[in-house]
């Protein structure tokens, strides 16, 4: 039926599936929306009324998804009466949408989306996100389940976003996180067995602009004469490079309790990896700088602003699961609004400089590694101090390391 209301304007009524069971209802939303002509009442089915083909694609789609739901739905009741157990309208609709929506490429997308954000994984949440409005502009209002997805419609998928103009890494960062919600929607059974559809698709990381700066820029860095934010961000900037390449989000999210016995102790939010980090005097330096006891974390980065004013973040103020998944996403604001901030900064700071390049943190963890190859250490070293997971050729011969030995690399790499 057409869910008609009152203040709809436009003319078109969402159509609805209702359930009616022991004199209760429950409405299933359909992502169609109609008009009252198009749709005939007492057969229960949508008519072309327009005559084009474009019209007469849209409304055999409807009838189609509404023939494919009616089906399941049957079958959920079947299952439901086999169990034995009283249930109504509203049982049989909660079962259909934890079947049956997350069969839709964009409602699981979604699906995924709430549990990353659950689980306090904001950076890969705001990685699908960016695929999904990505895959969303290009399927242009039709809906696609992941049974859909066959190779024309990654290769598809895949012109779309170079008519869009995006380079080619970006093109292969949204085709692999296509690729691999597709697989997760497999794994739960939203998705049929059949073809891989990404089997034939070559995704090859192009390579970029080399981000490492040389020497002689790092010791300009160190010595400028600088104050306020622009002193905090190049301490930042140096604090990763002391830390072996320590992203950005790892140092905001670095707390005092993760630093003792000279030694820094931390899992990567990215990986999951523990790295132990020695504490070089330059490192402790910075430390100290930024030592506040009004905050458990140890720099300066997860800052509210306001009228000039910087107020650092305080602990969880309290023990609730929902207040903890409240103070974890205002923790992951701060971090993104501050690191968009910081950057900001050091670009500043940069043409200041008059740098060819402006400065970024991720040239930090470039410049590690550069210099640790220029020193001569070895690339299974280099590796194991960046936390390359990735690397599975060097991690086959590599056995594991005391981080004693990454430590003296990393004095030695350091030392400028």
């Amino acid at each position: 039926m057409l869910n008609i209301r009152k203040d709809t304007n436009s003319g078109y009524y969402t159509l609805v599936i209702q359930i009616l069971r022991l004199r209760k209802r429950s409405l299933i939303f359909t992502p169609y929306k109609l008009r009252p002509e198009e749709f005939d009442v007492r057969r229960g089915v949508a008519v072309n009324r327009l005559r084009t083909r474009e019209h007469l694609n849209f409304i055999e789609s409807v009838n189609c998804y509404l023939s494919r739901q009616s089906l399941i739905l049957h079958r959920i009741v079947a299952e439901l009466e086999l169990q034995g157990k009283p249930f109504g309208a509203a049982e049989i609709a909660a079962a259909f949408r934890q079947q049956e929506n997350n069969r839709y490429v964009n409602t699981y997308f979604k699906y995924r989306i709430g549990m990353l954000r659950s689980e306090g994984k904001y950076g890969t949440a705001a990685s699908l996100e960016m695929t999904l409005t990505a895959f969303t502009r290009f399927a242009a209002g039709q809906l696609y389940q992941f049974d859909d997805i066959d190779r024309g419609t990654v290769e598809a998928f895949r012109h779309h976003l170079v008519r869009e103009g995006l380079k080619p890494n970006t093109v292969n960062f949204y085709i692999c996180k296509l690729r691999a919600v597709y697989n997760r929607s497999l794994l739960e059974g939203y998705a049929s067995h059949g073809a891989d559809p990404f089997e034939t698709v070559c995704i090859r990381i192009e390579k970029t602009r080399k981000l490492a700066v040389n020497d002689d820029i790092l010791r300009q860095v160190a010595k400028a004469e600088l104050s306020g934010d622009a002193a905090i961000a190049r301490d930042l900037f140096l604090l990763s490079f002391y830390c072996r390449g320590m992203s950005f989000v790892d140092m905001a999210y670095l707390r005092k309790s993760d630093i003792r016995e000279g030694t820094i102790h931390y899992r990567r939010r990215k990986t999951g990896q523990l790295f132990t980090v020695r504490i070089l005097p330059d490192t402790q330096a910075i430390f100290d700088r930024y030592d506040d006891p009004s905050t458990p974390f140890a720099l300066p980065i997860l800052m509210h602003r306001s009228g000039g004013v910087r107020t650092p973040a305080g602990p969880c103020p309290g023990t609730s699961p929902d207040q903890r998944r409240q103070y974890e996403r205002e923790l992951y604001d701060l971090y993104q609004r501050n690191r968009v901030y910081y950057l900001g900064v050091l670009r500043t700071f940069s043409q200041r400089m008059g740098l060819e390049n402006n400065l970024s943190f991720n040239m930090a963890r470039h410049t590690w590694a550069s210099r640790a190859r220029r020193k001569g250490i070895a690339m299974s070293i280099i590796s194991e101090g960046l936390g390359h997971t990735t690397e599975k050729t060097t991690r086959i011969y590599l056995e594991e390391m005391e981080s004693g030995q990454i430590d003296k690399a990393n004095e030695i790499i350091t030392d400028f």
